[in-house]
């Protein structure tokens, strides 16, 4: 198990701390201390919870995940358990997992707690370890900073799923009767569905915050950030939703060019059961058992008979060039 503690501090240095029992007794209104704990340490998880003065509800619920969204306000703290997102390196671009994401924001203090390392957790902290006035921002302010990475964690899953999907309608372009697509649009749209139903239940968290009514540690300065947080959510489902779209329209696309290739080869046997059919019919004519001249003209008559049929062929076949049949 992993923690990470770190003190930011407007009016000193910003630094890297050891997570005592102490820990919050000496904080000012001037500083914000940033706590990341990665693992499942149940022990480790008690002693936090101790150290933080969670409630035994919290720390039952990190022991036991409830696995969705959910927003509860204790009497010195707000919890906020969410479900974010990390790639499957091994199993390209669009293929991610989902991992239990647990915020504390109290006075002067924001915990994160996950199972996982979170790539947007390490990229947030990159960008704002030389930020020296993040000591000044409450603890509100900084929670809504770090679900707006969050957010833009699932931007990031979109926007390869876009990619991916754009690659995949060029390759059905080129070669529209490749099997192997039908394969890829499925396991595309699956996952999209994924994503999506993982995303949407987070909509109770980020209206709760919200609300003009949702104070939170008994402050309104983080308002205009959680509005704006519920504005960025709703941007995402709609991303979500195009993303869907745009695997049925590449789904279209797919049999589109399928029926195309089916209707030439349907025009191709029409026209080839055509010209068998003047064949035999010339071929039935000439078989018959009337007495006639005409049908004792020996070689000359069978190869006028052989021109005959092959200037019906071609008769054929300029029609249906000319109708772009063929």
């Amino acid at each position: 198990m992993t923690i990470r503690a770190f003190l930011y501090d407007a009016d000193g240095t910003d630094q890297a701390v050891e997570l005592g029992n102490d820990a919050l007794s000496h904080l000012s209104d001037r500083q914000l201390l940033w706590i990341d704990i990665t693992g499942e340490d149940p022990n480790e998880i008690e002693r936090i919870g101790s150290v933080i003065h969670l409630h035994r509800e919290s720390i039952k619920n990190l022991l036991n995940p409830i696995g969705r969204p959910r927003l509860d306000q204790f009497k010195d703290y707000f919890q906020i358990n969410v479900v974010a997102i990390a790639a499957n390196k091994h199993e390209g671009e669009t293929s991610f997992r989902t991992i239990p994401l647990d915020f504390f924001a109290g006075p002067n203090y924001v915990v994160t707690i996950h199972v996982e390392a979170l790539q947007f957790l390490h990229d947030f902290d990159d960008r704002v370890r030389e930020n020296s006035g993040l000591g000044a921002l409450d603890s509100a302010t900084f929670l809504a900073a770090l679900l707006d990475w969050h957010i833009s964690s699932y931007f990031r899953v979109l926007e390869s799923f876009e990619e991916t999907i754009d690659d995949l309608d060029e390759e059905i372009l080129l070669h529209p009767t490749d099997r192997e697509f039908l394969g890829d649009l499925v396991t595309l749209r699956r996952r999209v569905g994924e994503l999506r139903r993982t995303l949407a239940p987070h909509r109770e968290v980020f209206s709760s915050l919200a609300r003009p009514d949702f104070q939170g540690l008994g402050t309104t300065e983080a308002g205009p950030a959680f509005r704006s947080l519920f504005d960025r959510f709703e941007r995402a489902m709609d991303a979500a939703e195009k993303a869907r779209e745009l695997v049925i329209g590449s789904f279209d696309l797919y049999m589109a060019g399928t029926s195309r290739k089916t209707n030439d080869a349907v025009q191709v046997l029409t026209i080839v059961t055509v010209s068998l059919g003047v064949i035999g019919a010339v071929a039935g004519v000439m078989g018959t058992n009337f007495q006639v001249d005409f049908f004792k003209a020996g070689l000359h008559g069978f190869l006028w008979m052989v021109l005959g049929m092959l200037a019906l062929i071609a008769l054929v076949l300029f029609v249906a060039r000319r109708n772009k049949w063929i």
